[in-house]
């Protein structure tokens, strides 16, 4: 089962798939970590939302995406998709994936300073998006933005 939000967030080191290493509890502030992987159709629906959040709001949060697959994978996929924030590479051992539960990608925790999580959410939930946004812009100190404008999403469509 996922970690659920009150429950401190384990530390890990990962790689980027450009051989940047990172840690968690090295990481000061707010963190958002997004697991997916590649070949998932709803992880392809959320990243770019997600990708959105990081420009209106990654100057105050640190956002990292944790993908399930190979280094080449993972960066053709931020290639297509247009992910600027870190790609950490949780592959061939799913070993952070596994510390935190996830069963369902793409999963998303917000993590606060402590790293403790306020925010858990899988599959694609257009109103925990919403949620989400308002937390980080909060957070941010920034004005809200609808990251949905102009689109047509599904309000659920399951990982």
């Amino acid at each position: 089962m996922p970690l659920k939000v009150g429950e401190r967030a384990g530390n890990f080191e990962l790689s980027s798939y450009e051989g940047k290493r990172y840690s968690l509890y090295e990481t000061p502030g707010y963190v958002l970590l997004v697991f997916y992987k590649v070949t998932c159709p709803t992880c392809q629906l959320t990243l770019p939302f997600v990708e959105k959040m990081y420009k209106l709001y990654g100057d105050a949060i640190t956002f990292y995406g944790i993908v399930q697959d190979s280094d080449k994978d993972a960066k053709e996929f931020a290639n297509k998709y247009g992910l600027t924030f870190p790609q950490l590479v949780d592959y061939p051992t799913y070993q952070v994936s596994q510390k935190y539960g996830v069963e369902v990608v793409p999963t998303l925790y917000l993590l606060n300073p402590e790293k403790t999580i306020e925010f858990v959410s899988s599959s694609f939930v257009k109103a925990d998006l919403d949620k989400l946004n308002s937390r980080l812009s909060a957070v941010a100190g920034k004005e809200e933005v609808d990251i949905f404008a102009g689109t047509h999403v599904p309000v659920f469509k399951p990982g």
